[in-house]
């Protein structure tokens, strides 16, 4: 190494963090004159490594394009960004990728509700049968799967009508004493309690781990309730529905009215369709459904308007209130 500067300039400050070392090196490499390997050469002095110029070099390219990118959403006012899907319905649920363009892009994913189909518990006819274990297990690698391949800041999950047919089935199939032990959504098990899958035919037991403990970096909030709220936002999945389109929200909007809830926006699950119209100062929106509507046909014969695929994207300002959006439809 050539020094064509005073080498005190390029050394690491006493009240210098390592990280902030790393972006001085790079960011006046010019100004210093130095190579990659200069660079290289400094910092393992620093960290007792020996890694090459291209480990450090390639570092500084991702980290620089991350910086560039959040400089971008400050300046054009979105502080939390938000991918809210709902629907999906396991087994019948959309692959991850269709969601491939927002990678590494949001804030915190929001599932809204009805997440497991409980197909076999339904009143609809059974064109096959999936046991409930196997729905729930399904649908726990797959919310695993989604959050690891979006990773998202932080996972909030409500749950939605077909979530809660768990409850009502043990209801009307247990007794009371033996129903206080059990949870009201399979949603519970998946993301706060996990649960064991006994086996009895091969006697076998398996721990499943709830997805709260699985990720270091990510947070897992499960809300016990058909609704939740981030910033001016209101994310619901009722029990209500109303055939024309866009009612089921409306309804909704006044019901958070009544009870005294402060909001700007309503984000409604539930009704399989898309839209978006504004009442006063409040927006509402319909979001869609991620899950296969071709094999969701439960309302074929019954004119009613078709299911629609699709999902939403927010961004809200530093006060929660939505400044950006785009509706994604898949079919």
């Amino acid at each position: 190494m050539v020094w064509t500067i005073e080498r005190d300039e390029i050394q690491r400050n006493s009240n210098e963090s390592y990280n902030d070392y790393f972006v001085r090196l790079f960011e006046r490499k010019d100004q210093y004159q130095l190579t990659c390997q200069d660079i290289a050469d400094l910092l393992n002095c620093e960290n007792g490594e020996n890694f090459g110029e291209s480990v450090y070099r390639k570092r500084w390219v991702a980290f620089n394009a991350g910086r560039i990118y959040e400089r971008q959403k400050q300046s054009s006012g979105i502080v939390t960004r938000i991918l809210t899907i709902s629907d999906t319905h396991v087994p019948f649920q959309l692959p991850k990728e269709v969601f491939s363009n927002y990678i590494g892009k949001i804030d915190i994913l929001q599932i809204n509700g009805d997440v497991v189909d409980c197909f076999s518990l339904s009143k609809f006819d059974r064109v096959y049968r999936i046991s409930p274990m196997d729905e729930i297990i399904q649908a726990r690698q797959y919310l695993i799967e989604l959050i690891e391949y979006l990773y998202p800041k932080k996972v909030v999950i409500n749950f939605g009508n077909h979530d809660q047919r768990f409850e009502r089935y043990l209801s009307k199939n247990l007794d009371s004493d033996v129903l206080e032990l059990m949870p009201k959504t399979s949603l519970e098990l998946i993301c706060e309690d996990g649960f064991h899958h006994y086996d009895k035919r091969n006697h076998t037991k398996v721990w499943y781990e709830p997805l709260k403990n699985i990720f270091n970096d990510i947070e897992v909030q499960y809300i016990d309730n058909w609704f939740c709220q981030i910033g001016q936002t209101i994310f619901c999945h009722p029990l209500a529905f109303n055939g024309q389109p866009m009612k089921t929200a409306e309804k909704a909007m006044y019901f958070f009215r009544n009870e005294g809830y402060e909001f700007s926006s309503l984000v409604m699950a539930h009704t399989h369709r898309i839209g978006q119209y504004s009442i006063g100062n409040t927006d509402l929106f319909e979001q869609g459904c991620c899950c296969d509507t071709s094999k969701m046909n439960y309302s074929d014969g019954k004119l009613v308007n078709s299911q629609r695929e699709g999902f939403l994207f927010l961004g809200q300002d530093k006060d929660g209130k939505i400044i950006k959006y785009k509706q994604e439809r898949l079919n």
